[in-house]
């Protein structure tokens, strides 16, 4: 085994009693995540197999076996965690396994979850590469990773990034905070540029939806106060069109359906501002109605799914 993997295990042997305390009970952390969770249920497939890698100490599989996905299976290569993880959910699926070696045959699985691990890794293509060997034809891969583009570390804002850093830690004064030791685990811990991230999951899958989240909130993710906590969201909306701390990527085998409306309009907007680009204006409006009569069809077939009728 490499040195960082044995390295990353032992910290988590460390870290598992004592993880979801540190990164999932406060009320920040807590609306972190069912944003993610909100993403997570847009797009996964409910009756199929939901496959959550790196699931640590299983805060996205509890959340999704409490919802009524009966087939929820969370892997990682800390056994700590994943006994952590058994302990809270004793009828949860949870295996030990490599992330670059995944147990399951060529697309098998319908839907994968991805949260904040692929930083942690020197070669995290390797995992997107597993990923898509075992991603159904029609699977989605949803994932986070930490940006480094975060607004506030840009020159521009440096006296609101200042500001704002002095606020967290006079909050974090008044409840006493104190940070948990985390020592730098290997080189290979790292957050994202916009570019790096997208080059690295368009190397593997097509991107259906993006999103930048979190561009205050993140400071405050240790607070413990519900009323200030719900200050510091309300202002995080607030700032949703800047760059934020976290990237949301949704990934289809064969490209998105869901977001064709939003990527007309996208695609529009490119016809309209790039002057070298000509496509028939009548063929771009009858594209419209297509994706329209597409959707109803989508809903129409999902009825007649449900009714128990043979679809096709």
């Amino acid at each position: 085994m490499e040195p960082w993997k044995e390295a990353e295990i032992a910290f988590e042997q460390t870290m598992a009693g004592s993880y979801d305390f540190h990164y999932y009970s406060s009320p920040v952390s807590k609306a972190h995540l069912k944003e993610f969770l909100s993403l997570v249920r847009r797009y996964a497939v409910k009756n199929q197999i939901v496959l959550d890698v790196g699931g640590g100490t299983g805060p996205v599989a509890k959340q999704l076996v409490e919802l009524g996905y009966p087939q929820v299976v969370t892997v990682d290569i800390s056994l700590a965690m994943m006994q952590e993880a058994k302990r809270k959910m004793p009828a949860l699926r949870a295996m030990v396994c490599d992330g670059e070696h995944l147990p399951f045959k060529d697309e098998a699985v319908a839907t994968i979850i991805c949260s904040s691990v692929l930083h942690h890794m020197p070669a995290p293509e390797l995992v997107l590469k597993e990923c898509k060997r075992i991603l159904t034809p029609q699977g989605m891969l949803i994932a986070q990773e930490p940006s480094q583009d975060h607004f506030m570390s840009r020159a521009a804002f440096s006296e609101v990034s200042g500001l704002s850093m002095g606020l967290m830690h006079y909050l974090y004064r008044i409840e006493q905070f104190k940070p948990v030791s985390e020592p730098p685990i290997h080189e290979y811990h790292r957050a994202f540029t916009r570019e790096e991230a997208v080059n690295l999951f368009t190397s593997q899958l097509p991107i259906v939806d993006f999103r930048s989240r979190f561009a205050f909130s993140c400071l405050f993710t240790k607070l413990r106060s519900p009323m200030m906590a719900w200050v510091v969201l309300a202002l995080d909306r607030l700032l949703s069109r800047n760059e934020g701390s976290v990237f949301h990527f949704v990934c289809g085998k064969e490209g998105g359906h869901r977001n064709l409306l939003k990527n007309y309009f996208r695609v529009l907007h490119q016809l309209k501002t790039g002057p070298d680009q000509h496509v028939s204006s009548l063929f771009m409006m009858a594209l419209l109605p297509l994706i329209a009569l597409g959707r109803c069809y989508e809903l129409y077939q999902r009825v007649r799914s449900k009714l128990g009728r043979v679809v096709y």
